[in-house]
């Protein structure tokens, strides 16, 4: 059987009675960068909810899609084969992209990238589900850094301070089978690390993610209902001093159905200064440890894959 990721119990760290889970989590990372979370507490009929709104979404004609499309501040509706990176095909994939539900008060931070506001379509209970479904993911994201700082001998509220005024964001996505795109796209999602601090993934049952292991090798991440996936990112990465790995991680649908996956992209405050020496006390040779101000990176990196790109107007 191939490699798979571990996999381990989150439910007694959130109980409060499991001073074990944060050393465990950090030994995966650090190994990993990948891990399986069961024990996790977001209710089932959340999951359901949102994954039937994307469906329902995703379904509808492309000029009713089209109408809550907003690229430019990484919002709404992101046409299939709509984004992709010089000498690579587009990937095989449409989105629908929703900003954190409670944008700072501050106009300043207000007309920043990435904390515009989300054009909701005029689907019944659309706004609601994926909402329900962001709630209860980022405080789910809130624990796992939780875990990270206890295990990185970090304050308890290290990453709660560091994220109050949070840009994360999150997306409903939509593979169609790698055969219906094969003309166009090859992946359905290249290989690629994320951005962030962490990302938790929600998946369905069709199976498509994989993550390059330890030995350079594709493993495979088996779809389980009752599992959520998360993976260290590239803030993350820089902010440990690389105590903890990103993996490159792709998708492809080979299972000959639609897929739906649900990634929320776990993001601190925009200006937050992402230095090792905050978070570890050391800061490792080389420009991947270099200080940075966290939404400035990701903006820059976001603008270079845009395939139209235009600056954003201050909302």
């Amino acid at each position: 059987m191939a490699n798979v990721i571990p996999t381990l119990d989150i439910g007694p760290w959130l109980a409060g009675g499991d001073p074990g889970f944060p050393d465990a989590l950090g030994a995966v990372f650090a190994r990993f960068g990948f891990v399986s979370l069961v024990g996790h507490g977001v209710p089932p009929a959340v999951i359901d909810g949102a994954f039937a709104a994307a469906a329902d979404f995703f379904d509808r004609p492309e000029a009713f899609k089209r109408t809550v499309q907003n690229q430019a501040n990484n919002r709404g509706y992101v046409p299939m084969f709509d984004s992709k990176r010089p000498g690579q095909k587009p990937s095989g994939q449409e989105a629908f992209s929703m900003g954190h539900p409670d944008r700072p008060e501050d106009p300043e931070l207000r007309a920043l990238p990435f904390h515009a506001e989300t054009p909701w379509p005029d689907l019944p209970g659309f706004e609601d589900r994926l909402t329900a479904a962001y709630r209860a993911m980022f405080g789910l994201g809130q624990q796992v850094l939780a875990a990270c700082a206890r295990h990185l001998g970090a304050a308890p509220d290290f990453f709660a301070e560091a994220s109050a005024k949070t840009y994360s964001n999150m997306r409903a996505v939509h593979y169609p089978p790698a055969e219906a795109v094969a003309e166009t796209s090859d992946f359905g999602v290249h290989p690629h690390v994320d951005e962030g601090l962490i990302t938790l993934l929600i998946q369905d049952m069709n199976g498509g993610l994989s993550v390059l292991g330890p030995d350079q090798a594709w493993w495979p991440v088996p779809p389980d209902r009752a599992a959520i996936v998360v993976n260290v990112g590239k803030l993350l990465r820089r902010w440990t001093g690389g105590r903890y790995a990103a993996a490159l991680h792709q998708v492809v649908n080979r299972s000959g159905r639609e897929r739906y996956s649900l990634p929320l992209f776990v993001h601190p405050s925009f200006h937050t200064l992402i230095d090792p020496m905050t978070l570890v006390g050391q800061q490792p040779p080389g420009d991947d440890f270099a200080p940075i101000v966290a939404g400035e990176k990701v903006y820059a990196n976001f603008k270079g894959r845009s395939v139209s790109w235009q600056q954003p107007a201050p909302a």
